[in-house]
């Protein structure tokens, strides 16, 4: 169910009710630097929400408003477009599994963690598929309205890490238990972001549109710690078909106990499919990473991880 609530103005402020931004009566427009720290916190939670437009009433929205090439506000912006395109193989397959078997791209943690009371409570932080953790920073670090600067503000974020799995940051891939409570780095090109062990995530190249680069290489980013599972949906892209199952799917399974990555026999066909396509697999663990480069054609593999994990 969606909630359409209006198109926000300029000037908002950061809540912590649940709402996560909403409405100040008082535009200041780009030029102010609160603004400019408000919309990348905007633009970072929407990365990770299923629709990712940046929309709004006579609201500044193009990044070259935000400042130039090397400046915080626009790497800022311009990283987190980037992910959000790097992660489509992770999202549009998230997306197929809505359709085909009714899941839930935005999860409440309660769901997946449900032994867990800590988790009953928690309105700040979500799950986006069964992988990623995501914990919106909402309350300004850098600047208030009207450009004046915080002093000394934390630029943590207290993030609630669920009972019943271990938590890779995802930009440190260093491993936390769970059941606590971490200070993770929240700076203003930050979004704090956490991958449950046992977690399989299939990214692409950047692009500047979806399609751009159809038969591009998948890395698959295999999170170690406990078995795992993800299937990759692939289809035409641009229109209906799919609903007369014109579309494909590769499966992928881990299994820790002995070290092995299945990759399942292609299943389905559609126009256009790439019929081979390069799979840099990535293992990472507590001991770091490992690299593994094939060429799927189709047919079932099986790969090992030279690294047994302890």
């Amino acid at each position: 169910m969606w909630f359409w609530r209006g198109d926000y103005s300029e000037g908002c402020r950061g809540t912590t009710d649940g709402s996560l931004l909403e409405p100040d009566p008082q535009d200041t427009g780009c030029s102010d630097l609160g603004f400019r720290e408000l919309y990348v916190r905007w633009l970072q939670y929407a990365t990770f929400l299923p629709l990712f437009r940046s929309h709004g009433t006579d609201a500044s929205r193009e990044v070259w408003r935000f400042g130039e090439v090397g400046t915080p506000f626009y790497d800022a912006i311009v990283k987190y477009i980037r992910l959000r395109y790097q992660l489509m193989p992770y999202i549009y397959s998230l997306a197929a599994q809505i359709t085909l078997n009714s899941y839930t791209m935005l999860r409440a943690i309660a769901l997946d963690f449900p032994d867990d009371p800590n988790t009953f409570d928690l309105i700040d932080q979500y799950l986006f598929g069964s992988a990623l953790l995501i914990c919106p920073v909402t309350k300004p670090m850098y600047y208030q309205r009207n450009s004046i600067p915080i002093r000394d503000e934390p630029k943590t974020r207290c993030v609630y890490l669920p009972l019943g799995s271990r938590w890779y940051d995802f930009w440190t891939e260093t491993i936390h238990e769970g059941g606590q409570t971490n200070v993770a780095s929240a700076l203003l090109d930050t979004l704090p972001i956490f991958v449950r062990e046992g977690s399989i995530i299939p990214m692409t190249q950047v692009m500047q549109y979806v399609d751009e680069v159809t038969d591009a290489p998948y890395e698959i980013r295999i999170y170690r710690g406990a078995d795992a599972r993800f299937t990759i949906y692939e289809d035409e892209g641009d229109n209906y078909n799919y609903e007369q199952e014109a579309f494909a799917l590769v499966s992928l399974s881990w299994y820790e106990s002995c070290n092995q990555l299945k990759i399942s026999s292609r299943q389905g066909f559609f126009s256009g499919l790439v019929t081979e396509r390069q799979y840099d697999i990535i293992f990472i663990s507590e001991e770091g990473r490992e690299t593994k480069t094939i060429i799927f054609k189709g047919d079932e593999l099986l790969l090992s991880s030279a690294k047994p994990y302890m």
